[in-house]
């Protein structure tokens, strides 16, 4: 299962609350962010940029404040 399939799935888990689907998504990109190391190519790291942005705008679907300032971050 891809990063995003799984972050989609976390996200419309309506069992847990806001805070612990941000928090479990946020872990996802960690988790990415984590395994790109130095020997990772050009093209692994743009990835793993887009996966994340693409995990913010998840995060903003469901609380804007916090999606808005992962956004901005991402673009700096």
């Amino acid at each position: 299962m891809t990063i995003r399939k799984l972050a989609e799935k976390i996200i419309t888990d309506f069992e847990l609350t806001i805070r612990e689907r941000v928090d479990s998504v946020l872990e996802l990109s960690a988790i990415a962010e984590t395994n790109t190391g130095i020997d990772s190519t050009r093209a692994e790291k743009n990835k793993v940029k887009q996966d994340n942005k693409y995990l913010y705008k998840l995060i903003n679907s469901i609380d804007e404040v916090t999606g808005k300032q992962l956004l901005k971050t991402i673009d700096v």
